[in-house]
């Protein structure tokens, strides 16, 4: 019974793996992209509860900072300390030139054009309600004040401000050879 039972489990994790591959193959980006943001809620979750920066998995070079929601779109991102190269495709990263999220100034916020999971970049419109959680500066409430399509050039937008500010700035369209930035501005509204 036991070597029936053993073979039975070897053949399911068989069929599972070639199922998954199967399925991999054209989903790979999804995938991986699901596994990332997992590992960075669980990293969001643990960081807030023990109030230390935790890092994803061993070895990384980043931990989250804050995290963005949208009410309306029923959706959550966390936003990365010093996402490099490697997490370009699957992080909302915070620029090391711009104020910490919820600080006073303008946040500039990176959002790579690879991941299908920020797609909901595209449906937020002017007037919207953003929520930023900070990890030490609190719970603040933006609203999209606008949002431009503008030359890779053109850098007024992540200039320093004197109002709490958070910029969302993402490649446009989503070439490779782009030369075009897609921006999203949220002013304060208030604290809670």
């Amino acid at each position: 019974m036991k070597r029936l039972l053993r073979w039975s489990s070897i053949l399911l994790g068989i069929a599972i793996s070639i199922g998954t591959l199967q399925f991999s193959q054209s989903k790979e980006v999804y995938i991986q992209s699901w596994l990332a943001h997992s590992l960075f809620h669980t990293a969001w979750v643990r960081t807030k509860a023990s109030g230390y920066q935790t890092k994803p998995w061993p070895g990384a070079k980043t931990w989250p900072i804050a995290r963005l929601s949208i009410p309306h779109l029923n959706t959550a991102k966390i936003i990365l300390s010093c996402a490099g190269e490697g997490l370009s495709a699957y992080a909302l990263s915070h620029s090391n030139t711009s104020v910490l999220p919820g600080e006073l100034g303008n946040s500039v916020l990176n959002i790579f054009h690879h991941d299908p999971h920020f797609d909901f970049l595209k449906q937020v419109r002017p007037g919207d309600t953003l929520i930023l959680e900070s990890i030490h500066s609190g719970r603040w409430h933006y609203q999209v004040s606008a949002i431009y399509i503008v030359d890779k050039s053109h850098t007024n937008f992540v200039e320093p401000s004197l109002n709490r500010r958070l910029t969302l700035v993402s490649c446009y369209p989503c070439v490779s050879d782009n030369k075009n930035r897609y921006v999203v501005v949220a002013k304060e509204m208030e604290r809670i």
